[in-house]
């Protein structure tokens, strides 16, 4: 399990209890012995987690069904620790989900704004009032695919987590959006980057499929 990537972001279910409004659902489950060890199954290869208990972010669907969008499990903790790493300036955060990258995002002295674009209204409402008060924040309710930024705005870091999943279909929405945000990133600055949740790995699972034999 990766030390770091649970000491750097808050246990959730101690911020947000369990609750649920219209479409949004956040729901603590408590983990130990082997359910804490194959808490993940990603890339055919169970990640444990620490034993505890943590927050997960449940949306209902226009199909009714249930999906599971986010959770504060050890797996996910890593794979979120580069944005927070990167964040200075100006951040976009596509995705409150739970709101766990935010806390320690907004402690940083470098960040001075973040604008974060969630789809989901019932998100906000749950999540928000757990989120530190500070003015560097602002929350837009919109659909990232069809948000546009205010005219002369530029951002220094953009962090795209709108999906539940790793998947190679996800694919084609990460190029369309880094394709669209890309002239709203602030270029001149060295350090400026843009990326989406596991962008890297689902390329890796469509060229193992792109390679295996028919």
């Amino acid at each position: 399990m990766d030390d770091q990537a649970m000491a750097a972001f808050p246990r959730m279910a101690e911020i947000l209890p369990e609750t649920e409004l219209g479409l949004a659902r956040v729901q603590h489950l408590s983990l130990e012995g082997e359910s804490a060890r194959q808490a993940n199954y990603v890339a055919g290869e169970y990640i444990p987690t620490p034993p505890g208990t943590y927050a997960l972010l449940f949306i209902q669907s226009e199909s009714d069904s249930t999906i599971c969008m986010m959770s504060d499990l050890s797996y996910e903790r890593s794979t979120c620790l580069e944005v927070v790493a990167r964040a200075h300036g100006h951040v976009l955060i596509a995705g409150l989900g739970l709101g766990m990258i935010l806390h320690p995002i907004l402690e940083k002295p470098e960040v001075e704004r973040v604008t974060v674009v969630e789809k989901f209204p019932d998100v906000v409402a749950l999540v928000s009032p757990s989120l530190p008060t500070t003015s560097k924040i602002e929350i837009v309710t919109a659909d990232i695919f069809q948000w546009t930024p205010p005219p002369g705005t530029r951002f220094d870091v953009i962090w795209f987590d709108i999906w539940p999943d790793i998947a190679a279909e996800r694919l084609a929405e990460m190029t369309e959006l880094h394709r669209r945000f890309g002239a709203y990133l602030r270029v001149e600055n060295p350090a400026c980057w843009m990326e989406s949740w596991h962008r890297r790995e689902s390329e890796r699972i469509l060229a193992r499929a792109a390679a295996a034999p028919e």
